[in-house]
């Protein structure tokens, strides 16, 4: 998947509009939920996502859904993460 049809879907899908958001190498937030779904698309980097079911890891071009309100904290590979978040 590029960034152009991520955005796409994301619009297709009903979703906000995109955001874009850069992680610092070996970063992580700290545990805390988001009240909409976000749906994810990796621009650059390693983005990991750490919920109670684990740690999954994620590379350019490849996209994850976070259901609303589910605890969990970003983290980013040792280059540092890019990613585009939409949520709704």
């Amino acid at each position: 998947m590029t960034p152009e049809e991520f955005e796409r879907q994301a619009r297709n899908e009903g979703y906000g509009a995109t955001k874009r958001v850069e992680f610092a190498a070996l970063s992580r937030s700290e545990t805390h939920t988001h009240d909409k779904i976000s749906f994810v698309y990796v621009v650059e980097g390693e983005f990991i996502l750490n919920t109670a079911e684990g740690a999954a890891r994620h590379l350019p071009g490849e996209t994850c859904l976070l259901a609303a309100n589910v605890e969990h904290a970003e983290e980013a590979g040792a280059n540092g993460a890019t990613i585009l978040v939409a949520r709704k």
